[in-house]
């Protein structure tokens, strides 16, 4: 059994395409949960096709509890040895039946997907571990570095998660994927990308509750937290300085609208 894990806050007609692939694409045995944070928009009801099938279930959490929290109270009713945390803007292929073979026959490692965006372009590559160490390893020996993944398809065992305590709950959104990664390599849990693709449409829904900098100042603040639970401040500063510099030359355009959010979230509460 695979338990496809789903958070939704008003995403709209995003959560029903999401769930239309998903039967349209397995024949393996799956049920999914859809853990809704108290969505204000149609999206529930646009789904209203899917509750009478047994395989979908709808978890109503009575609150915007974030992603961590959604996706633990999901996983702690779910039924499947493997565990499939999907972002709600996303639409599989039947290529996921293959990599769900392979969860099943190697369930010690954690399984990630590449994603392709509305326009065609690719991302979900790996990144370092954003800390003074990964990032030497990630210029000069990357093989030694850390990395993670964004959480928009997380594929892990039972066992594993368990190990792992499940979804961190110190984030609301944003920088849990993060923690989640960093704590994989401290508890020795192995990381394995896929091959096969998943279409992810974005306009999820932090774009619904916020703008481009309101967003950012979230994600900023994520991270800092970050790096207080692991690091030091002094080390935060020093990776901050490194990413701005690289900004600087790779997006130098970025650079003013990221200065801002870093202000901006150091004193926004």
């Amino acid at each position: 059994m695979i338990s496809i894990i789903i958070v939704n806050y008003n995403t709209g007609k995003l959560l029903f395409n999401a769930l239309d692939s998903i039967r349209r694409s397995l024949a393996c045995e799956y049920e999914v949960i859809v853990a809704d944070n108290a969505s204000q928009d149609e999206s529930v009801s646009l789904c209203s096709s899917f509750w009478s099938d047994r395989r979908f279930i709808l978890l109503r959490t009575g609150a915007n509890l974030g992603f961590s929290r959604a996706n633990n109270m999901a996983a702690g009713i779910s039924s499947g040895e493997i565990l499939h945390f999907l972002n709600p803007d996303t639409e599989i292929t039947s290529a996921m039946e293959s990599d769900y073979e392979k969860a099943v026959a190697e369930p010690s490692y954690v399984y990630v997907n590449p994603l392709i965006n509305a326009d065609g372009s690719h991302e979900n590559d790996m990144m370092p571990i954003p800390s003074l160490r990964d990032i030497f390893f990630w210029n000069f020996r990357r093989k030694k570095a850390r990395f993670w993944y964004k959480g928009a398809s997380v594929i892990i065992s039972r066992g594993n998660f368990e190990k792992l305590g499940g979804w961190c709950e110190d984030y609301f959104l944003y920088a849990e994927d993060l923690d989640f990664f960093y704590r994989l390599w401290l508890a020795s849990i192995p990381i394995r990308s896929l091959s096969s693709e998943i279409y992810h449409l974005g306009g999820g829904s932090s774009s619904n509750r916020w703008n481009a900098l309101e967003r950012e100042i979230v994600v900023q603040k994520s991270n800092r937290l970050f790096f207080r639970k692991y690091f030091s401040s002094f080390e935060y500063f020093l990776v901050k300085l490194y990413f701005l510099l690289h900004n600087l030359i790779k997006r130098p355009s970025s650079v003013p609208f990221y200065i801002k959010a870093w202000i901006r979230s150091s004193y926004r509460r």
